[in-house]
Formats: structure tokens, sequence, C-alpha cells
């Protein structure tokens, strides 16, 4: 009866002889998103999109056998009659651990057909595959984002997308764009990997409802919410350098409020200094967080609001190997780095439904971060305040649906650098940000193949005055299983010179900044191709991207004056604007498959140019960037089998290195790193409900050599422990996890 009502009231059907619409659901009836639906023997098949409906042509199809397929539920062969124009279909979720298939594993990273913007989906259980600890580990899978180590003492990671740093992609935290400043640095590692649920990437362009920042990308992670299957997750983990971490997520309901609390812990390991050059390889880190979501749906399903709170204590000890806080913290007998902060947050969604074409949405958050660090005999102490409020419309109309509304986002960061030896204080800024925005956009569609965003933002800065930010985002359908986009348009960032570049304060040298800083600008544009194939028993997947960015503005740091005759002092660093050329030229290329619903394999190719154009005219290559890297996955989980393996190997080409044969910065140095292989692979054994794994990441043990530059003299002014990393620095590591639901 159930059944027979949604079907009277479900819209999408139409009375089209040439087409089968539907709707995907479980048997609760919620709508399955990225369900997959093709005809048997055939290459013609599609997605069902966020309501799980899709729709499939039935021309020259003979055998009329629909295959519906989604992860973690049983697939469905249905035979389709040539009257039958229109259907829903309720899957049953696979229960039965012993049999699960890996046809699901096709849909562990996929791309969103049904979405202009080409946005990359890295799901829950693709996560699994790898120890993925925090956010800055859970991007082995795949090439669009290449984590970055900033600052080998206290392992400070960036997510670069493009070959560009990590402060010109916009990350986000259930769309809300709380990382900035402070929360940057820190932020790639503070998120665990078992509160994660799903991680949504778009290199180049991405939409200005969230701001203007996203220059090379956008990074959305989507943290877990209310699981009606799972009460209890609990996961351990300790690898072979005896770092221990431990997660509980746990699910409960009082009234209509669903709820999730979820608690984690990571233990210091040992010392280790593999590579005999004094330092610790890795910084003792332990780390303290809380995250609670609430969330209320009325019963008409008119009003929906969910309210996050989260809070991070994290401290990290790196510097030689006897350093000691207690004895040695801001001297100058023994070097070392600490790091020290909490972080508490707020954030908060509501939307209401006024009718059927019109929804109104406001979201807001608060953020804190208190910090106190030293960098040898320097001390970094800062405060910042963020605020952030988006009130927006949205109204759909004919095929289009248009958004528009108003944000303001404040931030107050005070920063003082001292000197522990003479008391002197070097740098103190009480930064003040306020920045209004209007924005609009507008998403066109048109007869089931074109889909067109123009989208446009005016922003008032308190101090820079007006910017202008419009977007564009094409996407064609060229047929039901091959899809073109296209994008172009612009983004902006102000600077934050130390809460951004902290690894600035890894030198031991003098820090000029200009006082006329300007905000970064850059045009992006972008071109997506992807073809899927699907047959019985196999589905291939074919994109290619190209993606160039071109600066208009941007912050250069120059370590010696190489730009500038006016500096000749190479113990000084100069923070500079630069209106010079400088440009990222991104392509990739990627083959995925799936054989017999249990072996998944993935190729892909990435290529790098990145350069600037300097004062006398001359290309530079930027560092560290692969101009070739290689990506190749294996996952493979037996029919009727509960065990998985999961294999991935990256061969990063040459890294050209910023420093000469001297230990001294050069921006014209030649010198180039050496091709080398990182491998990883993971098992997982599936019992009822307990999961174990075990792995090992660098398994081919390769380990960069003199990471540090004159770790020797650690109080020297050529002392570096920044721009001398370029690969991995600790050898193998091993782990062994567990993860338990109930």
């Amino acid at each position: 009866m159930i059944r027979f009502f949604i079907l009277l009231i479900i819209p999408l059907f139409s009375t089209s002889q040439d087409y089968l619409r539907g709707k995907i659901v479980d048997s609760s009836f919620n709508p399955l998103s990225n369900a997959t639906a093709h005809w048997i023997n055939t290459e013609s098949g599609t997605m069902s999109d966020v309501n799980g409906e899709f729709k499939i042509s039935k021309k020259n199809i003979i055998d009329k056998r629909l295959i519906i397929s989604f992860i973690g539920f049983e697939s469905d062969t249905i035979l389709i009659d040539q009257n039958t124009n229109s259907i829903i279909r309720s899957l049953t979720k696979n229960t039965n651990l012993t049999t699960i298939k890996l046809v699901d594993n096709a849909k562990n990273t996929y791309i969103d057909n049904n979405n202009p913007v080409k946005i990359e989906i890295i799901t829950e259980k693709e996560l699994t595959k790898a120890a993925c600890c925090d956010l800055a580990g859970c991007f082995e899978t795949q090439l669009s984002v290449e984590s970055k180590t900033t600052n080998i003492i206290t392992n400070t990671k960036e997510l670069s997308i493009l070959g560009l740093s990590g402060v010109y992609n916009q990350i986000l935290i259930d769309g809300l764009p709380l990382i900035k400043g402070l929360n940057y640095t820190y932020g790639v590692s503070s998120i665990p990997g078992t509160l994660i649920k799903n991680i949504h990437i778009s290199q180049g362009l991405a939409s200005v409802l969230q701001g203007p920042e996203s220059l090379s990308g956008q990074i959305n992670i989507s943290l877990k919410d209310y699981e009606q299957n799972d009460t209890l997750l609990f996961n351990m983990y300790r690898n072979n350098f005896s770092t221990q971490q431990a997660n509980l997520n746990y699910n409960f309901k009082i009234g209509k409020w669903k709820s999730l609390i979820s608690l984690h812990t990571t233990q210091p390991g040992k010392k280790i200094d593999h590579n005999k050059d004094g330092f610790l390889d890795i910084p003792l880190t332990q780390k303290n967080s809380f995250y609670s979501k609430s969330s209320y749906q009325s019963i008409n399903k008119k009003l929906y609001t969910s309210i996050s709170l989260r809070y991070l204590n994290e401290s990290r000890v790196g510097g030689e190997f006897n350093f000691t806080p207690n004895l040695h913290m801001g001297g100058s007998e023994v070097y070392g780095q600490v790091i020290s902060f909490e972080q508490p947050e707020i954030y908060q969604k509501l939307s209401y439904k006024i009718n059927t074409k019109n929804d109104f949405l406001f979201e807001y958050f608060y953020s804190t971060h208190k910090q106190n660090s030293f960098f040898g005999n320097r001390e970094y102490l800062a405060n910042q305040n963020t605020y952030y409020a988006n009130i927006s419309l949205i109204k759909e109309w004919n095929n289009n649906k248009l958004s528009y509304g108003l944000s303001n986002r404040k931030l107050k960061l005070n920063e003082t650098i001292s000197s522990t030896i003479n008391n002197k204080i070097d740098f103190e800024e009480l930064k003040d940000e306020n920045i209004s925005g209007f924005f609009i956009e507008n998403n066109f569609k048109w007869d089931k193949k074109a889909e067109l965003i123009l989208g446009l933002r005016l922003d008032y800065h308190n101090e820079f005055d007006f910017f202008v930010t419009p977007r564009t985002l094409l996407k064609y359908n060229l047929s039901e299983n091959t899809f073109l986009r296209a994008s172009a348009g612009k983004g902006w960032k102000t600077i934050n010179t130390y809460s951004e570049h902290i690894n600035l304060l890894a030198y031991n040298q003098d820090i000029d900044i200009d006082s006329d800083l300007q905000p970064e600008e850059a045009w992006n544009f972008g071109v997506n191709l992807l073809h899927a194939i699907y047959k019985e028993d196999a589905e291939f997947q074919i994109i290619l991207d190209f993606y160039k960015t071109i600066f208009k503005n941007y912050m250069f740091i120059d370590y010696h004056g190489a730009d500038h005759n006016e500096y000749s002092n190479y113990n000084t660093i100069h923070v500079v604007s630069s209106q010079n050329k400088k440009t990222s030229n991104s392509f990739q290329a990627e083959i995925g498959i799936e054989l017999f619903n249990s072996l998944g394999l993935k190729f892909a190719y990435n290529y790098l140019n990145v350069f600037r154009v300097n004062e006398s005219g001359k290309k530079e290559e930027l560092p560290f960037n692969s101009k070739h890297h290689v990506l190749s996955t294996i996952s493979y989980q037996p029919i009727n089998k509960s065990w998985q393996i999961d294999i991935n190997a990256h061969i990063f080409g040459p890294k050209k290195l910023i420093y000469n044969e001297e230990n001294i910065i050069d921006h014209h140095n030649e010198n180039f790193s050496s091709t080398y292989t990182i491998l990883n692979a993971q098992i997982t054994q599936k019992m009822d409900r307990i999961e174990v794994y075990f792995g090992a990441e660098n398994i081919l043990n390769f380990i960069q050599k003199d990471p540090i530059i004159n770790a020797h003299q650690p109080f020297d002014p050529g002392f570096d422990s920044s721009h001398g990393v370029w690969g991995p620095t600790k050898g193998i590591e091993a782990y062994i996890g567990l993860r338990f639901k109930i």
C-alpha cells in the first residue's frame, strides 16, 4: 500500500515512451543518491541524483533487463516491459558480510554526474582502505589532492591542489568555511578519519555561495551525523612507532532530536631518529577532541536544523633528540619546537521550506583558536576569533534554480613574536578583518543535456574595499555516459602571513614583511571530460582534466633579495606582494576499471607545470612539485569472502629543490630530487560487526637524506626545517587497527 502511494506522488514520471524514469530507495524509502542503473550487456547507464531519481533511454535496447546497484546493498535486475515508463525500486541492505560483492567498491570514489561542477567524492568506505588517521592522510588513493609537509619538525601539513600551496584551496567543514588563519595550519590534521562521512573535492573553481577563496580548488569535508543502524563505533589504531589512537562514536535519539557524540585521542609514540641527524623523525603529538552534532526535522519536513560543537586540544613537541620542553624550551642549548593550542567552535544550519518552489537557509559559525608556540628561541603567541553568517533564499523556477543572499565574516587575529634571549618583540599585529558580501547564482538547465551555472559575488573588505568575483560553470551531456564540463572565473583571498605560513618561523633569519601586502587574486580555467562504459561483468570510467591558474597578484617570499636589488642581506627573508606572472598548468588522466564484481583497478597520471617569472624576466619553476606523478590502485575482495586487500603505489618524478650545493636558498637553482616510489597496502578482515585491519605505508622503505638543512647548527641563520623536505623521512610505517560496531 505504501509503495502504491509513493508511486502516485512521485512527480518525475512522464508519459514519454522513449525513456524510463525511476526512483531508487532503501527499505525505509529513503532515496539512494548515486546508485547505478544500466541496461545489461550495453554501455548505456546512468546514476541517480540526490533524490534517488534517474532517467535512462530505452531507444535501441533489445535486452530490457535493467541492473540497479548501490554501495552496501544487494544488486537487483529488473525486466522492463515495453509499456513501462516509470518504476520505483527498493534495494535491500547487505547484512551478510560473507557475501559482500565488490560491485559496490566502484562507488567508493566517484564523480557526481548530476552536478555541473566536477566534484570527486571520496566515501566513508573508501577511507577504510587505508589507516586515514586524520584528514591529511585521507588522499592516498587519488591524485587530485597531495598532502605535503611544510615543517618536518612539527610534521605540519598542507593539502595542495593543482601544484599550488594549500592556502589557495578553500577547505569547508559541512559546507562552511571554518578553516582560515590559525585554523588552517593545523586544521588539516585536526579531523579524525573515523569522523569523516564523505570528502568532496573540486579542482579549479567551485560555487560562489561559500565565498571567493577557492583559487585552485575546494575540499568539503562532510562529518558524520546520526546513523540509525550503528549505535556505537569504536576504533583503535597503533603503529610501529608506538603512536596510538582511539575513536568512539555514539548515536542516540531524544524525542525528535537525533544526535552523534564523538571522542578522539592521539597519544605520542616513542622517540626515533632513523636518519641519524640528531633530530626526531616524528614529533611527539598528543591530541584530544570532542565532537557533537544534533539534528531536528519537523513532522511536515519543512523545518530542518543541525547544531554542531567541536573542541580540540593539541600539543606537538619536536626538535633535537635530547630536547625536553621543561628544561630547554625557548633556550639556546638544545633546539626544539613546541606547539600547544586549543580550539573550540560551534556552527549551525537552519533551513525552512517556504513552499514547493522556495527555501530559506541560515548558517553561522563561531570559532576561537588560542596558541602558544616556541621555535628555537622564538616565542609565537596567537589568539584568533572568527565569526561567519550566511542568509540565502533558494528559488526553483521552470528548470532553473536561483540562489542569492548575504554573508559576513569577521576575523580578529592577535599575533606576537618575541625573542626569549633578549625579550625583544620582533613582530606584533592585531588584525581586525570584516568582509560583507552579496552573492547570486543561477543554475540553468536545457533539454536535459546542458546545464550552466552563472555566479557572481560582490564583497566589501573593511581595508581593501570592493571585490567582484564572477564564475561560470558548464556541463554538457554528449551522451548518456559522456559528460563534458568547463569552468572559468576568479578567486581572491587576503593574506595571513604567519598564521597561514607558520613555516617562516622554521628559519632563524630575520623576517621583513612589506607593509602593503595586497590580497591575492587569480583566474582559473578548466575542462573535464568523463566517459563511462558499462558491461555485464565490467565497468570502465575514463576521466581527463586540464586546469590553468593565472595569478594577478600573490605573496612572494624572497629569501635573499634575488628579485630586489636593494636587498643584499642573505640573513633576511623578505615577504612582498608580486604582480609578476605566476601560472599553474595541470593535466590529469585517469582510468577506473571494475571486473567480475571483485576487482577494482585505477591508473592515473598527473602533469604539472607551475612557474613564476622573476624581476629579470626569467621563468622559474616553483619547487617541490613533481612534473610527473603516477598512481596505481588495486582493490580485491573475492566473492563470498569476508576479507579485502587494497594496494596503492605512487611514483613521484623529480622535484625542483630550493637549496644549492652550499645550502643557500637559490630560486635559480637547478638541483632536483630523485624519482621515488611509495607503496602502501592494507588487508581488512570482517567478522560480523568487527573489522580488523593491518597494513604498511612506504613498504619500499624510501627515506630522503638530510630533510633538515644545517641540522648540526640549529641556532645558526642557515638552519631550516621547512624547505629541505621533499620525500618520506621516517621509513616503513606498519600499523594494526580494530573497528567495532554495535
